[in-house]
């Protein structure tokens, strides 16, 4: 009988973690990866990814051979600003833990005030970090909102909240959404090129 765990045996990852000259190397084999491939991920930690073919050792010497350039690319690197509410963190895990706090706190009343002064109802909330998307309605009117949210100004944070409740009717961005978005918040085009100039984090 095929074992049906298979697939996920043959994606599994084998990793190696080695500190050279102070900087974090993960060493990672992958046999769905088809060339080595050297990434720096936004802590500064490289990530060096290789097919299951290649030895840790070859990967090793590959990336001491780019070292030099490895360095040259975090130094040159602007500072990570993680701070908020006059609070300022030292790392990014810190900031989000902080911004998750907030957002439980703020987001469902905010939301819940909103539907109410507007006459939408939806049938629950998420909040989680998203990558790309400040916010997203299914079509069960399930609500996700992304923690991040809290990182922008109420009048972008209002704008989001009431496009999500506004899907909860219109399901699509037809005319009949942007006339009814239009209607509760006159402004909403302003708005959202406003919202379109900040990033996620």
């Amino acid at each position: 009988m095929k074992n049906p765990l298979s697939f996920l045996m043959r994606k599994q990852i084998y990793q190696k973690v080695e500190q050279i000259d102070g900087i974090e190397f993960k060493f990672r084999k992958n046999p769905l990866s088809k060339c080595l491939r050297i990434l720096l991920s936004e802590s500064n930690i490289v990530l060096v990814t290789m097919p299951k073919r290649i030895s840790f050792k070859y990967a090793k010497d590959f990336a001491l051979k780019n070292l030099d350039e490895i360095k040259t690319v975090i130094k040159n690197r602007p500072p990570k600003d993680y701070s908020i509410d006059g609070i300022e963190f030292k790392t990014r895990e810190d900031y989000k833990k902080y911004l998750r706090q907030k957002a439980k706190i703020y987001l469902p009343k905010r939301l819940e005030e909103i539907a109410q002064n507007f006459g939408y109802k939806y049938n629950s909330l998420t909040l989680k970090f998203m990558k790309s998307r400040w916010g997203s309605c299914s079509y069960k009117n399930n609500i996700n909102l992304n923690i991040s949210l809290v990182t922008l100004e109420s009048e972008l944070i209002d704008y989001v909240l009431l496009h999500e409740l506004v899907h909860t009717v219109e399901k699509n961005h037809s005319e009949k959404f942007w006339s009814r978005l239009l209607l509760n918040m006159p402004d909403a085009r302003i708005r959202r090129r406003a919202l379109k100039s900040r990033k996620v984090i």
